[in-house]
């Protein structure tokens, strides 16, 4: 179908970009190894990473029916959500900082 055609282009741009996060976070973003920052930074990379696999993989099934229809759908629009926030929050330096 065009949604698992479409599915699969994007997941795998979003794996591409994972790993060209990774190295853009280890050699251009100069986030500092020590703070919470980095962590948070390298667990949006993990979780794009491991959806875009996941995505991948369910665009290839034969007939998906209602169910994996949804779950790629709101993969898709969730790892983008939660890891472009997650991105945003440590290259910026503003996790942990209270906002009043």
């Amino acid at each position: 179908s065009s949604l698992q055609k479409t599915a699969f282009l994007i997941a795998a741009v979003y794996g591409m970009t994972a790993v060209i996060f990774a190295a853009l976070g280890s050699h251009f973003f100069h986030i500092d190894k020590t703070t919470t920052n980095y962590l948070i930074f390298n667990n949006a990379v993990i979780y794009q990473l491991l959806h875009s696999v996941l995505v991948l993989w369910l665009s290839t099934l034969k007939n998906p029916n209602f169910w994996i229809r949804s779950a790629i759908i709101s993969m898709l629009l969730g790892v983008t959500l939660f890891s472009l926030g997650l991105y945003v929050f440590a290259i910026n330096g503003e996790i942990g900082r209270a906002h009043v």
